[in-house]
């Protein structure tokens, strides 16, 4: 195979630090194109808009006066629609697998019961003009492969917009408008109900045909709702032969369009006057349960306590079917607080049953040439990275951004370079990706910041104080709990990076109450949380105070609540030829450096807390319950 012509990875050293906050280091660090140092583009980045815009104080969407429908989102099965489609995949399965959408047409018998305060949680903190979330701790956003793994569509293929090319299709095609104008006449419009009623069972020769135009106007493409539409046909037909058809795109560009109207359906909805009945109705037609299940599987304050067990060959949508989510209380503050907890790479966690990994989370990092011999998976997992225009039914399109969320696929995020205007030719979803060098990381590793993205963050987000402040609601404090708060902050909090708070605490939250058993509560949990962790680090390893220049690390396996150390990755492998499957890879004659090591971060934290409640001792000698704080140990 020739030389790669560019890569889709910059590789680079570069002063990073973790997103939790830390000391800043040197390594060898791997960033998703286009990055700010090879881009041609004028401007050095986008100026996010502030995290309050026109929000209320209180997140209490019961009380706005908006009603928003949601016809994309079944949320109990309708019509035998399951029996419908179990008895045509007896038949059809194979074609379905073909095609890319067996998972897909699954998913759509599965009931996802919608959280709407969920929902309306996630439109307060959508941009429009970056098509992510912004918290007050990162950006994060419902990315191609999210659309790919939980909701089954295939990100390869051809266009939504392929036409029909034969004879014989096209009068297959003929056979459905003559059906949907048959329904039509004798009732005035052309349902979904009566499109099922007239072929369902029907023993009719394009009853596939049939199931999937139903399938698709009821489940991916609601436009308009409930309402069989000619657009599809081309698609359903091409669909029954085993013909390919990235859907995902155009089913993620309607998730962002529909986000976007929901954002300023909620800023508008608070400029209404309260006092009059004035109502803001708004429907939003996309597949929207994909943002509430994208949720639950990375916010660990969101997810079901009892997700299904997944069965073998099942979707990872069936872990949700029926499922009731948790009660959150105040979901505005569970969000801005969330950083820590956020689950950057759940699809890479090895900790479902029945879960196959993806190829494109390899145990130990790699390169890899994108190519003809390269398999349909990675080659999913290539597209997925680039950015590119999504087109939604309609002619609007979409931008999608992966370079702003590089920690989603377990790349490093430096400053990400704005985009205004789109290259057809050059940012075009369906231009072939060929002769281009991919960087995989390890499933293991965690990716970094760049110190100059988080000197960006705390200009362009964080904002100033007051208006953080703003955004989470607070009590009446005495002078007297301010000063307890400040001490107890000291002593639980590590010293964190502007703009990612440390788990469950932001310089807005109550932390404490009045008295001082509360205080003393908290600073034990701290000090016997440092104790277990300590004997757990240093069960697999020495204690390492060197925190300055790293370039390689050790890496460390999670599995459920346990972590293991394992074996450091060779910082070069020669060219060579590895199997997969029945696929085969060629691997780049290129050295990988290890990412950052889970391990040595966690011990540097550890010593970080250590460090700060020795010091707390003298301060707590100096008050008078510090003998008692030292008397319950």
């Amino acid at each position: 195979m020739e030389n790669p012509e560019e890569s889709m990875v910059e590789e680079r050293e570069e002063l990073m630090v973790s997103p939790p906050g830390g000391n800043p280091y040197l390594k060898k660090s791997y960033f998703l194109k286009p990055t700010w140092q090879n881009s041609s583009i004028d401007e050095l980045h986008f100026k996010l808009p502030p995290l309050i815009s026109s929000l209320p104080s209180r997140f209490e969407p019961d009380t706005w006066p908006l009603k928003v429908n949601f016809p994309g989102w079944q949320q109990q099965e309708r019509n035998n629609w399951k029996t419908w489609v179990n008895r045509m995949a007896y038949v059809h399965q194979s074609t379905w697998k073909k095609a890319g959408i067996y998972e897909a047409v699954l998913n759509s018998t599965y009931q996802i019961r919608r959280q709407k305060d969920l929902v309306f949680g996630f439109g307060e903190k959508w941009c429009s003009e970056t098509n992510t979330f912004i918290f007050p701790w990162g950006e994060a956003t419902i990315t191609m492969e999210d659309a790919m793994v939980l909701g089954g569509y295939s990100v390869l293929g051809d266009s939504v917009f392929s036409p029909l090319k034969t004879t014989e299709v096209r009068e297959i095609h003929k056979k459905l408008v003559e059906g949907r104008r048959e329904i039509y006449l004798n009732n005035g419009q052309a349902t979904t109900q009566l499109w099922q009623n007239m072929f369902m069972n029907s023993g009719s020769e394009i009853e596939h045909e049939a199931i999937l135009v139903f399938w698709l106007c009821r489940y991916v493409f609601l436009n308009p709702p409930y309402r069989i539409h000619s657009t599809v046909f081309s698609i359903a037909i091409h669909l029954a032969r085993g013909t390919r058809i990235a859907l995902a795109p155009a089913v993620l560009a309607s998730i962002y369009r529909d986000l976007g109207v929901l954002k300023k359906a909620i800023v508008e909805s608070n400029r209404l006057d309260r006092s009059s009945d004035a109502v803001l109705d708004q429907t939003l037609k996309s597949p929207l349960q994909l943002v509430q299940v994208w949720a639950w599987e990375r916010f660990s304050d969101f997810r079901p306590e009892n997700p299904n067990p997944l069965k073998y060959g099942e979707p990872r949508m069936a872990r949700w079917d029926k499922v009731d989510g948790l009660e959150v209380g105040n979901l505005r503050k569970v969000l801005d607080s969330a950083g820590e907890d956020f689950l950057w790479r759940p699809y890479a966690l090895d900790v479902i049953e029945n879960w196959c990994l993806p190829k494109y989370y390899p145990q130990e990092e790699k390169w890899v040439l994108v190519g003809p011999d390269l398999d349909d998976e990675l080659l999913s997992f290539a597209r997925c990275l680039r950015v590119c225009e999504l087109v939604v039914f309609g002619g609007t399109t979409e931008n999608y951004l992966p370079h702003r969320v590089s920690m989603q696929f377990g790349y490093d995020q430096d400053l990400p370079c704005s985009i205004t205007r789109f290259n057809q030719d050059s940012y075009s979803y369906i231009k072939k990706i060929k002769n281009v060098e991919l960087y995989l990381p390890s499933r293991l590793s965690e990716a970094d910041v760049s110190t100059k993205y988080l000197k960006w963050w705390k200009q362009s987000v964080a904002g100033p104080k007051d208006a953080c402040e703003a955004a989470v609601p607070q009590k009446k404090r005495s002078k007297r709990t301010k000063n307890k708060q400040c001490l107890l902050l000291r002593a639980n909090r590590p010293s964190v990076t502007p703009g990612f708070p440390p788990k469950g605490a932001t310089e807005n939250e109550d932390l404490m109450d009045e008295d001082e058993q509360t205080i003393l509560d908290h600073l034990k949990d701290s000090v016997e949380e440092d104790k277990l962790t300590l004997l757990e680090l240093l069960k697999y390893g020495k204690k390492d105070e060197s925190f300055g220049i790293r370039q390689s690390s050790e890496r460390v396996k999670l599995s459920g609540q346990d972590q293991k150390l394992a074996s450091p990755v060779a910082e070069e492998s020669s060219a060579n030829t590895m199997k997969l499957g029945e696929d085969v890879v060629r691997i780049v004659d290129k050295g990988c450096a290890s990412s950052s090591s889970l391990f040595e971060k966690r011990l540097w934290k550890l010593n970080s807390r250590c460090t700060r409640l020795e010091s707390l001792v003298s301060e707590l000698e100096a008050h008078s319950f510090g003998s008692k704080f030292w008397e319950s140990f």
